[in-house]
């Protein structure tokens, strides 16, 4: 199942989850974040796209208002750092055993406050 999940520290967790398992093949899976109040803290609106199409979506309530930690970082295909989400903390590092042929991360400036 393509599962979103927002980790606050361990204090609080947000899932966004699509109703149906991702098909096998080749998928181009996009994940779009916003805030929905720009400040720090604030909550977040997430989508899930698969294939450009959306297949989830919700709100991440309260987000990190700085950083988070100096020792996690993104991890693509295996978990290095700490796990996520308690759905497979007993199975880490949870290396994939697929193939990710691309992944393109892109910030985009904030709306102009004008």
């Amino acid at each position: 199942m393509l599962t979103y999940e927002y980790n606050l520290f361990l204090i609080q967790r947000t899932m966004i989850a699509a109703p149906e398992p991702l098909a096998a093949g080749a998928h181009e899976v996009t994940v779009r974040t916003a805030y929905v109040e720009p400040k720090p803290g604030g909550p977040l609106s997430v989508s899930l796209e698969v294939d450009g199409s959306e297949v989830a979506s919700g709100v991440v309530p309260v987000s990190a208002p700085l950083l988070f930690s100096a020792n996690d970082c993104l991890d693509i295909g295996r978990a290095y750092g700490g796990a996520v989400s308690r759905a497979y903390a007993d199975r880490m590092p949870f290396a994939f055993d697929g193939r990710i042929e691309r992944v393109h991360v892109a910030y985009a400036p904030p709306p102009d406050e004008t």
